[in-house]
């Protein structure tokens, strides 16, 4: 089973928090192979540059990596089991989370990351996605037109909404309506969850949104 870690955003490369955590999984050199799976499968120019941003910043807290694989549609759905199989560390983009899904199912990766045993990430998009039961808030601002409700990789049984913004009243609305649905965790930037097949821990700042118990609670 994988360890897994649900993310939302790094604006300053990783944090302290992060790094320490994940360092508890990770020695600090050579970690083996990093598995990025984009989360637009036709962008292959763009996909190289966010892959090394990410690399850079596992470097940066002194992870190095002995390659750097990316799923997209330069590679077959063949190939790709391939990375995954060798990989230790797999990151799953941020993006258009629908769009997303669209690929994920179509490299039938659903299967083959329940059975890895390395470490996922996921980051905003990706995070969303690893959840069994994905409940998606209407987001204007994100092609999520509506709410939907599908299956994701079943990876973890949370669901999260990135970049929570508790200023913006008009998604909050969609948020809790999503939430009726299923508990939601509303994760600031910085703050990530750590779901290591036994425990669940958040670290920093977030929103529990859960109308099911017509609750809100802010922690």
């Amino acid at each position: 089973m994988a360890v897994c870690f649900l993310t939302s955003a790094f604006n300053n490369g990783f944090t302290p928090a992060f790094e320490q955590a994940l360092k508890k999984y990770l020695p600090q050199v050579d970690a083996g192979n990093l598995v990025f799976i984009a989360s637009d499968f036709d962008d292959p120019h763009g996909n190289i540059g966010w892959a090394e941003r990410i690399r850079s910043q596992f470097g940066e807290i002194g992870i190095l990596f002995s390659e750097l694989r990316i799923i997209d549609h330069t590679v077959s759905p063949l190939q790709a089991e391939g990375y995954i199989r060798d990989a230790q560390v797999i990151w799953l983009s941020g993006g258009d989370t629908l769009r997303q899904i669209v690929s994920f199912e179509e490299y039938h990766l659903r299967e083959q990351l329940m059975g890895f045993d390395g470490i996922i990430i996921g980051m905003s998009a990706g995070s969303i996605n690893m959840a069994d039961r994905v409940v998606l808030a209407r987001n204007i601002y994100d092609n999520a037109p509506e709410m939907a409700i599908y299956q994701g990789l079943g990876l973890v049984g949370i669901n999260i909404e990135p970049h929570l913004d508790p200023v913006n009243a008009e998604h909050l609305d969609d948020i809790l309506e999503a939430s009726v649905h299923a508990p939601i965790y509303g994760l600031f930037d910085d703050s990530f969850i750590l779901d290591d097949g036994k425990n669940t821990v958040i670290y920093g700042p977030y929103c529990l949104y859960n109308l099911q118990n017509s609750a809100v609670s802010v922690r």
